[in-house]
């Protein structure tokens, strides 16, 4: 079997690390530097540490056979030189040869350095030995690589913070240990979080999830909540981890809005009232205390005025139940930022001579039927129930739909198409329902920006679409995701918040049939998405708040105040993550 060996040689100006000097052998002694003597080593020699130029080394045969070399390994071998020697074999010609340190040596080159430590032991040439000793290098270089074990998420954690406690600023660490910033961010959060250490710690988290638990480690009621439900989706569903971090900040961001407009408008005198989907405002509701309170939407102004007179908030102004509820409002497809719509209410329309908009009459049939007292209470619970479960939902697809349309651009990132993509896009072009048209009509826009390129105002005739440019000299793979991220796109802006009440029961919406695909292509649907593909899954309130509430989900004995003696056997200590660790934090 013949055996190249080829020199690399990549010098750059980088000055390098490591001692001036001669090389220093194993036994104190010193030897020149690069000191390469002619004919095979001698017994006198093995064990020997020297100083080489990495450019005279030849890299010799190597199981590993493609060499990726990071811009942050490289910098940290010319910062720092290469720390753990070189292992290389005399060969006749006196030629030093690698054997163990492949990637140190290009790294080296690369770098720059003048000289690396090398470590000279015994080998036969690869070219002539025999079989036995073939078999020894090519598992000796297995062995070397399988059987290293990187430090840990937690390690790397707490390393960096005893170099916060050592003085060294998050830059610093970054710069000294070559780590990308970006990381050095999240070890530092979590460092910073005790119950994100703790949690990572404890249920083996990833470091993602350990810092966005760290994020909503504020000291506050609602981050205690937030972190008790990432701990356990991370625990038990990180598949849909990103769902509830998304749902976490939509609610958090919902209450900094709702906290700003009851302040503005305490500021201006303003009676407030806290509605069922007030989410935050810093206690200014008095819901409780005006249980009869109604809408303006819901009023004329007296009793004698005429039905389906509206009673307008400047005619309202100065009645003495007066009142403003403030909403946090999302658009129908949440495609816009949040907004705080201010509702007029009156507290007690009865006492200040409001009547309802419009008047309820009962059939023939039921009027005979009178409604007992506990009938109507029971149709007012679940009114309520519903209400809450539809708010609840919504909140969870619009949490959704940022997530989900993340996913759809790291797909739509890919060299390739994944399997079937072929045969969904013939299907949505078959079919040729209003999502292709519309999205047609439109100048492909959500395609576009999934794309990351420009999106178009709208359609023009004569004005070429910016996907084009993706096209131009496009291989078939290019050619074949530009075509899937139409087809995806078509599909995805044609949702909206009804669409996870309405379930595939619609026969003109492949909704379903895209739901699918994402999830057979590896994205996990949160439970409002999974009933777009089956209405009849479980209620998505359910579920979503029991794995939300740890003591709903069987919580530790030592920190759960539930009764439910089936859930916390069911589900387990460990199973509860969050609850125990949230009280600790509390504490």
């Amino acid at each position: 079997m013949s055996t190249t060996e080829p020199t690399s040689t990549e010098p750059t100006s980088t000055e390098p690390a490591h001692p001036a000097g001669g090389a220093t052998s194993a036994d104190g002694g010193n030897a020149a530097v690069g000191a390469v003597a002619p004919g095979p080593v001698g017994a006198e020699e093995l064990g020997t540490l020297m100083w080489v130029d990495p450019t005279q080394l030849v890299v010799g045969i190597n199981t590993r056979t493609e060499v990726r070399l990071s811009a942050h390994f490289v910098a940290d071998i010319g910062e720092r030189g290469v720390r753990e020697p070189i292992t290389v074999r005399r060969r006749d010609d006196g030629a030093l040869v690698v054997r163990k340190g492949q990637r140190r040596t290009l790294a080296a080159v690369k770098a720059g350095l003048a000289r690396v430590r090398v470590l000279l032991e015994a080998d036969d040439d690869p070219d002539r030995a025999d079989r036995h000793a073939q078999i020894a290098r090519i598992v000796d270089q297995l062995g070397e690589n399988n059987h290293r074990a990187g430090i840990g998420d937690r390690e790397e954690v707490a390393a960096h913070q005893e170099l916060l406690d050592l003085g060294l600023t998050a830059a610093q660490i970054a710069r000294q240990t070559r780590t990308p910033a970006a990381r050095i961010r999240q070890t530092t959060r979590v460092a910073a979080s005790e119950i994100a250490a703790k949690a990572m710690a404890r249920y083996e988290l990833t470091l993602d999830h350990a810092a966005v638990i760290a994020e909503f480690d504020d000291g506050t009621a609602e981050g205690i909540e937030a972190v008790k439900t990432l701990t356990v989706c991370a625990a038990r569903e990180p598949g849909r981890f990103a769902h509830a971090a998304q749902r976490a900040r939509n609610d958090r961001e919902d209450r900094r809005l709702l906290a700003e407009a009851y302040a503005h408008a305490r500021e201006q005198g303003i009676a407030l009232l806290q509605t069922d989907t007030d989410t935050g405002g810093g206690g200014d509701g008095e819901r409780c205390e005006y249980p009869g309170a109604r809408a303006l939407t819901e009023l004329r102004p007296r009793v004698e005025d005429p039905v389906y007179t509206r009673l307008s908030v400047e005619d309202h102004q100065d009645c003495p139940g007066h009142a403003v509820a403030m909403e946090v409002r999302r658009t129908w497809r949440n495609t816009e930022p949040p907004t705080v719509e201010a509702i007029a209410y009156c507290l007690d329309p009865d006492t200040h001579g409001h009547a309802p908009y419009y008047e309820r009459h009962a059939s023939p049939d039921t009027a005979a039927v009178a409604a007992t007292e506990e009938e109507v209470a029971a149709a007012k619970d679940a009114a309520r129930a519903e209400r809450r479960r539809v708010i609840e939902g919504n909140k969870a697809w619009d949490a959704a739909v940022t997530v989900r349309r993340e996913f759809l651009r790291s797909l739509l990132a890919r060299k390739a198409a994944p399997n079937n993509a072929a045969l969904f896009v013939a299907e949505a072009m078959a079919t040729g329902g209003h999502e292709l048209r519309r999205a047609f009509e439109g100048g492909n826009q959500l395609a576009c920006s999934l794309l990351g390129v420009e999106v178009p105002d709208r359609w023009h005739a004569g004005k070429p679409n910016p996907l084009l440019g993706l096209l131009a000299r496009a291989k078939a793979g290019k050619a074949a995701q530009v075509m899937l991220a139409v087809a995806l796109a078509a599909e995805e802006d044609s949702l909206h918040r009804h669409s996870w009440r309405e379930g595939n029961a619609r026969p003109d919406t492949r909704a379903a049939a895209y739901m699918s695909a994402l999830k057979n292509w590896g994205y996990t649907p949160t439970h409002v998405e999974e009933l777009l593909i089956d209405p009849t899954t479980v209620d998505p309130t359910t579920v979503d708040r029991a794995a939300e509430d740890p003591a709903d989900a069987g919580a530790d004995d030592d920190t759960s105040d539930t009764d439910d003696e089936d859930g916390g056997a069911q589900n387990g200590g460990d199973e509860d993550a969050g609850a125990d660790l949230a009280t600790e934090s509390a504490a």
